[in-house]
C-alpha cells in the first residue's frame, strides 16, 4: 500500500528501515533575504522523509558556528544552499564537499562560510553540496514565484538524490534486527 507524505509517495511493505545517524543535511540560507532561503524551504518539505530515515536536519541558516557546531569528521553531509551561478531558477548544481576549493587565504574565522569552516575543521568529511539557483536576491519574506512554484519539484529531486546514496551505500537494516 502507498501513503503520501507531503506529497512524496512511500511504500508501507519496505522491508527496510535505514538508519543514517551519521548522514546530516545542512539547510543553509538567509531567510530574511527572498530566494537566499530555498535549502531552509527545501528542507522543510523533505524533513519529514528525512526524520523517518533518522537523518538529522540542522537549521544553520546563516550561523555558520552553530553548523560547524553540530558535524562530526565521520559524517556524511548534504549541504543545501542557493547559487547564483546565471542558470535557470531552481536549477540544481550538485557537487562533492572535496571538490570545493577555498578562496580564502589566512586564519582569520571572520567571513568565513560554512564550506570554508569544513574544510577547515573537518578537511575529510564527506558529502555533497545541492547549489539552488536563485531569482530574486533582496530584503523580504518568502520565494519568489518562480521558486515557490518549483519548490516542489525541487524538493523531490533532492530527496531522490539522497535516498538514491543510501541505496548506493546500503545504509540502512532490516527490520527486527
Amino acid at each position: 500500500m502507498n501513503t503520501a507524505v507531503n506529497g512524496f509517495e512511500s511504500k508501507e511493505e519496505d522491508t527496510h528501515k535505514n538508519v543514517c545517524s551519521n548522514i546530516k543535511v545542512i539547510a543553509m540560507g538567509n531567510i530574511l533575504m527572498k530566494d537566499d532561503a530555498i535549502g531552509i524551504e527545501v528542507a522543510k518539505v523533505i524533513e519529514e522523509r528525512l526524520l523517518e530515515r533518522e537523518i538529522e536536519v540542522i537549521y544553520v541558516e546563516t550561523d555558520v558556528q552553530y553548523g560547524i557546531s553540530n558535524v562530526q569528521e565521520d559524517d556524511y553531509i548534504f549541504v543545501l544552499d542557493s547559487a547564483c551561478y546565471g542558470k535557470e531558477p531552481g536549477e540544481i548544481t550538485c557537487f562533492p564537499l572535496n571538490a570545493y576549493i577555498s578562496k580564502k587565504k589566512g586564519y582569520s574565522q571572520h567571513k568565513y562560510s560554512f564550506l570554508d569552516l569544513l574544510k577547515l575543521y573537518y578537511p575529510s568529511t564527506k558529502g555533497e553540496v545541492y547549489a539552488i539557483e536563485v531569482k530574486e536576491v533582496e530584503f523580504g519574506f518568502g520565494l519568489s514565484f518562480v521558486l515557490q512554484e518549483k519548490l516542489e519539484a525541487i524538493s523531490k529531486e533532492i530527496l531522490k538524490r539522497i535516498e538514491k546514496y543510501i541505496i548506493k551505500n546500503k545504509v540502512y537494516e532490516r527490520k527486527g534486527e
